[in-house]
């Protein structure tokens, strides 16, 4: 019976999130479950996405880079919602510090210039 050859876990996992037009709950966690490959077994809901952050054994790293990039609909419309993802990513990163391994996660805003103006901006002369 032969094994499989050892192939070491490389040594940085950057993960792309983009949260542009996400505005719930559910949209998030499945755009996470997405980018991240989850298992079938992930419940959509915040325990399972700290079970699935604390585990990855099916995404093995030495080092995690999640990029979560425009999340300004989402903090627009829930922000309750991405303050309780940021504290789960702080809570994995934490957990996989002990563990000797790198977590971490970044938010990218859209540049000024993508930005469609505020509401109650003035128009920009042309």
């Amino acid at each position: 019976m032969s094994q499989a050859p050892y192939r070491p876990a490389p040594a940085c996992a950057e993960i792309r999130i983009d949260l542009a037009g996400c505005t719930g709950k559910a949209e998030l966690l499945a755009r996470f479950a997405q980018a991240l490959r989850f298992p079938h077994w992930f419940g959509h809901n915040w325990d399972a996405l700290s079970d699935c952050l604390t585990d990855l054994s099916w995404l093995p790293a030495q080092h995690y880079r999640l990029v979560l990039g425009e999340p300004q609909a989402l903090r627009a419309a829930a922000p309750e919602t991405l303050d309780t993802a940021l504290e789960i990513l702080a809570e994995a990163a934490e957990f996989w510090a002990h563990a000797g391994v790198a977590f971490e996660f970044v938010l990218r805003e859209a540049p000024a210039a993508d930005r469609p103006p505020a509401p109650d901006a003035p128009a920009s002369p042309r």
